[in-house]
């Protein structure tokens, strides 16, 4: 691939728990599109040794993710299967200067007069960014060669990747917006974190759709998508392709297994199951009391 030419990068982002995974394995079944999940990669506290991928092999003697670190040595970044990706934007390990340096101040205006005082007076960290811009795309190249499709899709959730994204030049940027129900949300939040009481989930969920929403601003409309997790889930061949059609993919006539296609998906514990089954979760309607349904009710009103 020619290394100067734009490839179709599809990011999606979301609150955690909104089936980003899910998506990223049906979408991956696509011949045009090529996922990993999360091109954030492996958190940098998790052991790479150990690190199993989506396809029940090791991360580091997967023959797919040893053909990505040739591909993308080949680009000129040098790169072994022994190092994390550093496809994050971090400016910083400290999350208190990350959040600082780089992360949401939860408006555009305070997040421009910041990074024009940043970069003014750091011009490394600019640099720093823009490397780390490159980085993804290079990754995004290496896999579409490995894999022979056009189309790449990174579900690292996260919406500041939409500010930063555009820092790499050769990045034709599209954005899947996935929403889940609230109550669905905070439910899960509440399985895995039971200390985490409804309010701080609930607000939790409004402050992530609030800062999606404001930097989704800054995307042309034919460029982003809006899609629910609940329609994916119980409409799901409708759904895909409509997701498919808005970027340019042929759409499927019918629905796959998608366990039956190799996929070398990072990044979320799903990606270690075996089943199958699409299944709508709405155990938020026996885990949530009513009395904390009527308080959800009451903080996002127009949006349950």
């Amino acid at each position: 691939m020619n290394p100067e030419q734009k490839i179709p990068f599809v990011f999606l982002t979301a609150h955690a728990f909104s089936g980003s995974t899910l998506t990223s394995f049906l979408m991956g079944m696509h011949p045009e599109i090529a996922t990993v999940g999360e091109l954030t990669g492996p958190a940098q506290h998790l052991d790479l040794a150990a690190y199993p991928c989506s396809c029940g092999r090791l991360f580091q003697q997967d023959p797919f993710w040893q053909a990505v670190a040739t591909a993308v040595n080949q680009y000129g970044l040098s790169y072994s299967l022994t190092n994390y990706l550093d496809t994050r934007f971090e400016l910083s390990r400290n999350p208190v200067w990350q959040r600082l340096l780089a992360g949401s101040f939860r408006s555009s205006k305070l997040e421009a007069a910041r990074d024009q005082l940043l970069f003014a007076l750091w011009p490394s960290q600019l640099a720093r960014l823009k490397e780390q811009a490159r980085r993804n795309e290079l990754f995004a190249r290496a896999i579409l060669d490995v894999t022979e499709k056009s189309i790449f899709l990174d579900t690292a959730k996260d919406p500041m990747r939409i500010r930063y994204l555009p820092l790499a030049p050769n990045l034709d940027l599209y954005v899947i917006h996935l929403v889940r129900d609230v109550r669905g949300v905070v439910a899960s939040i509440r399985s895995r974190h039971p200390e985490t009481n409804v309010e701080t989930a609930v607000r939790s969920w409004i402050a992530r759709e609030n800062n999606i929403n404001r930097l989704l601003k800054t995307v042309p409309a034919n460029r982003q998508i809006q899609v629910s997790y609940e329609d994916l889930v119980t409409n799901t061949l409708p759904t895909l392709n409509r997701l498919f059609i808005f970027l340019g993919a042929q759409p499927f006539e019918t629905l796959n297994n998608y366990r039956e296609t190799e996929h070398h998906i990072l990044g979320n514990k799903m990606r270690k199951r075996q089943s199958s089954e699409i299944k709508l979760d709405e155990k938020w309607r026996t885990a949530l009391s009513e009395k904390q349904l009527q308080l959800i009710s009451r903080m996002v009103g127009a949006r349950l």
